[in-house]
C-alpha cells in the first residue's frame, strides 16, 4: 500500500496534486533483519577473533615448557641428581635390612673420615707427626759436661737497681723442653760451632732428626744469621763411644722454621745417646742459636 512519506512531501517529491511523481515501498522487515544479522554476527566474529590470539599464545608456552622440561630432565640425568635422596635403606619397612644398610654406611662414612684425616696428616710438618724421644718431659737430658758452654750475652745479666750483680744463662735443656718458638727462648753458644749431647728417654732406633729456629719474620731485625746451617748428628751406644755419623744436613734459613730430616737407612742401630754438631751458623759472627732438637725413630725390640 502506497502511503505519503513526510520525507519526500517536505522534498517536493509530489505535484501541486498531491498526488507522488515517485512512489515506493518501505519494507522496515528487511531493514530490521538485516540490522538484527549485523548485530549478532558481530559478537560471534570478536569470539572468533580472541579464540585465535589464546591459541597463538598458547602455542609458544606450551612449546617453552616442553624445552624448559627436556632442558631440566637433561642437566639432572648428566649431574647424577635425578637419583633419590634418600637412601634406600631408609625407604625399606624390612627391619634386619634397615640395620645392616645403617651399619655399611657408618663403614663407609668412618672409611671416608679415616682417609681426610691421612690427607690432613700430609699437610702437618712431619715433626708433629712423629714421637720425639729427645723430649725432656718424657725423660731425656742434657749431658752437660759433654756440650759446648754457654755464650754470654750482655742481655743476660741479673740486675739490681740497675746494677749487674749475677749472670743468668740459658740453659741447654731449653733445647729438649719442647717450647714454641719464640725470639730469644733459645740457647746460644759461641761462635759457629758447638755441639750438645742428649741422653734419649728409650733407645730407639733413629729414623729422622728435627731441628727448630725461629722465622726472620719473627725476628727483630728481620734477619737469622745465629741460625745453624752446616750440621751433622751422631749416635751413641754409650759415652765412650766415639759415635755413628748419622749425616750431614743443611738447615735452610729461608724455608720452614721447623726442619725434619730423614736418616739413611743403612745407617740404623740401636742407640740411646745423640751428639748435634754444629759445624756453621749463616753469619754471625760471635755466637749461634738453638730452639728446638728432636729425634725420631722406634722403640727397640726386646
Amino acid at each position: 500500500m502506497l502511503r505519503r512519506s513526510i520525507r519526500l512531501e517536505t522534498s517536493q517529491y509530489f505535484d501541486t496534486n498531491g498526488e507522488p511523481s515517485i512512489s515506493y515501498r518501505e519494507t522496515m522487515y528487511r531493514v530490521f533483519i538485516r540490522r538484527k544479522t549485523r548485530c549478532l554476527s558481530q559478537p560471534e566474529g570478536r569470539e572468533a577473533s580472541s579464540k585465535r590470539r589464546f591459541v597463538l599464545c598458547i602455542i609458544p608456552l606450551c612449546l617453552g615448557l616442553a624445552y624448559l622440561t627436556f632442558t631440566l630432565n637433561t642437566y639432572f640425568l648428566d649431574s647424577g641428581l635425578s637419583e633419590s635422596p634418600v637412601p634406600p635403606a631408609i625407604q625399606t619397612t624390612d627391619p634386619t635390612a634397615l640395620g645392616e644398610e645403617m651399619e655399611k654406611q657408618v663403614r663407609e662414612m668412618q672409611g671416608e673420615l679415616l682417609r681426610l684425616k691421612r690427607q690432613m696428616n700430609y699437610l702437618l710438618p712431619v715433626a708433629d707427626i712423629l714421637p720425639n724421644f729427645a723430649l725432656e718431659s718424657l725423660g731425656a737430658e742434657v749431658v752437660l759436661h759433654l756440650s759446648s758452654k754457654a755464650y754470654q750475652t750482655q742481655g743476660t745479666s741479673v740486675r739490681f737497681f740497675g746494677i749487674p750483680i749475677m749472670q743468668s744463662l740459658v740453659h741447654p735443656r731449653t733445647v729438649i723442653q719442647g717450647h714454641s718458638l719464640l725470639p730469644g727462648r733459645c740457647w746460644a753458644f759461641a761462635g759457629g760451632q758447638g755441639h750438645l749431647v742428649i741422653t734419649l728417654s728409650q733407645p730407639i732406633t733413629i729414623s729422622h732428626v728435627t731441628l727448630g729456629h725461629i722465622s726472620k719474620n719473627l725476628s727483630p731485625t728481620g734477619t737469622i744469621t745465629s741460625a745453624p746451617k752446616e750440621f751433622s748428628v751422631y749416635a751413641m751406644e754409650t759415652l765412650d763411644d766415639e759415635g755413628t755419623q748419622l749425616g750431614i744436613f743443611l738447615y735452610d734459613h729461608e724455608g720452614c722454621p721447623v726442619q725434619t730430616f730423614k736418616i739413611a737407612d743403612n745407617k740404623r742401630g740401636v742407640f740411646i745417646y745423640v751428639k748435634l754438631q754444629v759445624e756453621s751458623n749463616w753469619g754471625h759472627p760471635d755466637y749461634s742459636c738453638l730452639y728446638d732438637f728432636r729425634v725420631h725413630g722406634k722403640l727397640a725390640d726386646n
